[in-house]
C-alpha cells in the first residue's frame, strides 16, 4: 500500500478534524447547556464505560492495519471476527451498567441504552483499521458523516424535544450507525476474499499482544470511574468532560500524522517522517496556544457554570500536546518493527520487540497515573475541597506523570532510528504562536464582552479567533520559507491523482 499519500491524507484528516471541532463544539454546547451537571457527568462516565468493553477489539484492528499495509487480504475476516466479539462485549457492558447504576444510584435506562454503541464501536474501529492501511481518507469522510448526522439529531432530541441525556445518547447511536454504514460502503472493494480461518487462528495465537498493548488504555480510562466512586460526584466529571472537550482541539493536530504509520510499514522511508513532524508541529503549536488563550471564552460558550475550570483546560491542553508528540514517536517506533512478518514467530521474539516494549511503557505511565490519582483522592476525602479544585489537581497529576514518558519516547526515537524532533521548527512556530497569543490576549482582555446569551457572545468571539489564526499564518508565510513551500504543496496535494 505504498501509494498512500501521507500529506494528502493527513491534511484531509486535519481539515475534517477542524470541521469536526466546529460541529462537535456545537453539539457539546447543546449538551452542556441543556443537561444538568449530574447528567453531564453521567454522560462522561458512560463514554468511559463503553471504552472499557471495547478493549478486546484491537485483537482484530492491531493486526489488520499491519497485514493489509503489507499486501495481505484480511478485511472480510476482520469484519466478521469483530462482529462476533462485539456480542460478548455487549453482555459484559450490561453487567457493568447494572453495577454502576446501583452503586452511584443513577438512572439505569440511559446507561443501558448506550449498550447499542458497543457493537458500533467495534465495527467502526475495525473498519477504520482497514481504511487506514488502504484508503486513510475514508476515516476522515466517516467522521464527516458522523458529525453531520449527530448535530441535527442532537438539536432535535436534546434541545427541541428536551429528551436530555437519553436524546444525546440516541443521537450518538444513530450518527455512529450512519458512519459504520458509510465505512462499509467505502471499503467494500476490500471485502472480497473468503473468511480465512488460518488468519483468525494467527490472531488468536497472538491475541495476548494487542490486548496487552491496548489494555493500558483501559487502565487509563479507569480515572473517570475511580473519581466517581471515590468522590461520589458527577459534577466533578462534568468539569472534566468540559475541559477535555476544549483540550481535544489540540489533539486534532495529530491527524496530520494519520497515514504515517501504514506508509512506514509499506516503505520504511525516513524522509517522510522528518517532513511529517514539521507539518504536525506547524498545526499543533498554534492549536495549543489557542486552547490556552481562549480557555475562558470557550468555557463561557459551553456553559458559564464551568468557567471556574480554566486551569483544568490549561493542564489538559498541555497534556494533549505532549500526548501527540509521544504518540507519534511510539507509532514510528512500532511501524519500523517487523518481527510480525514471520507468521510463525515465537512468543520470545515478540516479547523482545518494540511491539511489546512500547505497551509496557504505557503500563508504567497509566499505572503511575491511576495509582497517584487514587491515593490523592483517598487522602483528600476528609477535606472540604470543591469539585473544581479536585479536578484541577487531577489534571495536574496527569501532566506531571506524562512529561517524563514523552521525553523518553523522543529519546528512544533518536536512539533507535536517528530521528529527532525538528527543534528549529518548534522554535520558529513557538515564537510566532507566542506573538499571536500575546496580541490576541490583550485585545480579548480589553474588548471581549461576556454576553450571557450564546447567540450574542459567539458572533462577538469569532473575530478574535480569526485574528489569532490570521496573525499566525500570515507571519509564518511571510518569514518562513518552509511554510510557503508547504502551502504550495497543499494546493498540489488536494488535486486528485
Amino acid at each position: 500500500m505504498s501509494n498512500i499519500r501521507v500529506t494528502y491524507s493527513g491534511l484531509l484528516a486535519f481539515v475534517v478534524g477542524l470541521s469536526g471541532i466546529i460541529t462537535g463544539i456545537i453539539f457539546t454546547i447543546i449538551v452542556t447547556r441543556e443537561l444538568t451537571p449530574n447528567e453531564l457527568g453521567l454522560w462522561t462516565l458512560i463514554g468511559s464505560l463503553v471504552s472499557y468493553v471495547v478493549i478486546v477489539e484491537p485483537i482484530i484492528s492491531f493486526w489488520t492495519t499491519r497485514q493489509i499495509a503489507r499486501g495481505e487480504q484480511v478485511a472480510k475476516t476482520s469484519v466478521a471476527t469483530s462482529s462476533l466479539l462485539s456480542v460478548g462485549a455487549i453482555a459484559v457492558y450490561g453487567s457493568i451498567a447494572v453495577y454502576i447504576s446501583s452503586t452511584l444510584n443513577v438512572d439505569f435506562f440511559p446507561v443501558i441504552l448506550a449498550a447499542f454503541l458497543v457493537p458500533l464501536m467495534f465495527l467502526t474501529n475495525t473498519l477504520n483499521s482497514i481504511a487506514l492501511s488502504h484508503k486513510p481518507q475514508a476515516i476522515s469522510y466517516g467522521m464527516i458523516v458522523f458529525e453531520v448526522a449527530k448535530l441535527p439529531l442532537g438539536f432535535l432530541l436534546v434541545y427541541s424535544i428536551q429528551f436530555g441525556l437519553v436524546g444525546a445518547i440516541i443521537a450518538t447511536i444513530i450518527a455512529s450507525l450512519a458512519r459504520t454504514i458509510f465505512l462499509i460502503l467505502f471499503i467494500r472493494e476490500t471485502l472480497v476474499e473468503f473468511i480465512k480461518i488460518n488468519v483468525i487462528k494467527y490472531w488468536l495465537r497472538l491475541s495476548w499482544l494487542p490486548i496487552y498493548a491496548n489494555a493500558s488504555g483501559f487502565v487509563f480510562t479507569l480515572d473517570v470511574l475511580i473519581f466517581s466512586l471515590l468522590t461520589n460526584s458527577l459534577v466533578g466529571l462534568a468539569f472534566w468532560g468540559v475541559g477535555s472537550a476544549i483540550a481535544n482541539i489540540v489533539a486534532h493536530s495529530g491527524k496530520i500524522s494519520q497515514a504515517l504509520y501504514p506508509k512506514i510499514l509499506a516503505t520504511g522511508k525516513k524522509e517522510i517522517v522528518k517532513e511529517n513532524l514539521k507539518r504536525l508541529l506547524f498545526f499543533a503549536i498554534p492549536l495549543f496556544a489557542a486552547s490556552i488563550i481562549f480557555a475562558k471564552p470557550a468555557l463561557h460558550v459551553l456553559n458559564p457554570l464551568y468557567i471556574e475550570g480554566v486551569f483544568i483546560v490549561y493542564f489538559l491542553s498541555i497534556r494533549a500536546f505532549m500526548y501527540i508528540i509521544r504518540n507519534v514517536a511510539h507509532g514510528i517506533l512500532a511501524s519500523y518493527e517487523n518481527v510480525d512478518i514471520d507468521k510463525e514467530v515465537s512468543i520470545k521474539k515478540v516479547v523482545k520487540s518494540k511491539l511489546f516494549f512500547l505497551p509496557t511503557l504505557d503500563y508504567l505511565l497509566t499505572g503511575s497515573y491511576v495509582g497517584i490519582l487514587a491515593l490523592f483522592l483517598i487522602f483528600t476525602q476528609t477535606t472540604e475541597m470543591e469539585d473544581v479544585d479536585l479536578v484541577t489537581y487531577w489534571s495536574l497529576i496527569l501532566v506531571i506523570v506524562t512529561t517524563p514518558f514523552m521525553i523518553y519516547g523522543i529519546l528512544l526515537l533518536r536512539k533507535n532510528h536517528q530521528i529527532s524532533l525538528p527543534y528549529d521548527a518548534i522554535l520558529k512556530y513557538g515564537i510566532i504562536a507566542l506573538l499571536s497569543s500575546i496580541i490576541t490576549y490583550f485585545i480579548i482582555e480589553n474588548y471581549l464582552i461576556y454576553y450571557e446569551s450564546i447567540f450574542d457572545f459567539l458572533p462577538h468571539l469569532i473575530p478574535f479567533i480569526i485574528l489569532a489564526g490570521a496573525i499566525y499564518f500570515v507571519v509564518s508565510y511571510a518569514f518562513d520559507k518552509s511554510t510557503r513551500e508547504f502551502f504550495k504543496l497543499i494546493f498540489t496535494e488536494i488535486k486528485p491523482k
